[in-house]
């Protein structure tokens, strides 16, 4: 009976160890997940100061639309604006809070909206891009993340990363991770629906190095559904302008 009983604890303390370990070896990964997130934001901050850029939107039939756009960026706050050639300027579009508060100014129509919630998810002049998506919101605070395997994208050894929202209710049901193993560069952003299906996906097609840090210069996002793809290219940059704070005030974008 002594024996049994010994036996018993044995099993019993091997059981809690494993336990334990597996219970280590996911916080283990689910930090190191949550890590390589950190690294990937930091990859996709906007460069303080002025930035010009291009967003161009080809539909299926070859047709395109092309949108110029100026931003204005400081530490928290950053200010874009939108035109084309026949319309001129047609949307202000503020995020505050490091991309957290989305205002939109239409300037044809004289109207300010607050996007919260799903409108965060509108796209921006038809576009396939988002607000959200050009908000630049920290993925490490609005989603959690685990590794859940490896690949080869683009010739680079890559860790898949399997993200999904902290909040409920949005447009993705989960979002699909691709980031190299050297750089941590998010090579492909996969973006699923709430049924977990995915519907588009982005891929950084150009950087370059500044001041040692990786700085994208170009996007490119492709709606499967639709087949229309939309390129953002930076073409200018001026990080040594600078902007009062009165510039990243809701109420003043109407003026």
């Amino acid at each position: 009976m002594k024996r049994f009983l010994i036996a018993c604890l044995l099993i019993v303390s091997v059981c809690v160890f494993d336990s334990d370990s597996e219970s280590q070896e996911e916080r283990k990964i689910e930090l190191n997940a949550q890590g390589i997130l950190a690294r990937v934001d930091k990859i996709l901050e906007y460069p303080r100061g002025k930035i010009k850029g291009l967003m161009k939107h080809i539909r299926p039939d070859g047709s395109a639309t092309a949108i110029s756009f100026t931003g204005s960026i400081s530490q928290e706050d950053y200010l874009f604006t939108f035109s084309s050639r026949g319309r001129g300027d047609q949307l202000k579009v503020l995020y505050n809070l490091g991309g957290e508060d989305i205002w939109v100014y239409d300037i044809h129509e004289l109207k300010l909206f607050h996007k919260l919630g799903v409108d965060r998810f509108d796209e921006i002049l038809s576009t396939n891009f988002t607000y959200l998506d050009l908000s630049n919101a920290d993925f490490q605070s609005n989603y959690t993340a685990t590794i859940t395997g490896e690949a080869l994208v683009k010739g680079y050894g890559a860790y898949k990363l399997v993200l999904k929202p902290i909040l409920k209710g949005g447009q993705y049901g989960m979002i699909t991770m691709y980031v190299s193993k050297d750089r941590f560069i998010p090579l492909r952003i996969d973006y699923h629906d709430r049924d977990k299906a995915i519907f588009k996906f982005m891929t950084i097609v150009k950087v370059k190095e500044n001041d040692a840090r990786i700085l994208p210069l170009r996007y490119d996002m492709m709606n499967i559904r639709q087949g229309t793809v939309t390129i953002v290219s930076f073409i200018d940059m001026d990080e040594s302008a600078t902007f009062s704070k009165e510039l990243f005030r809701s109420e003043k974008l109407g003026e």
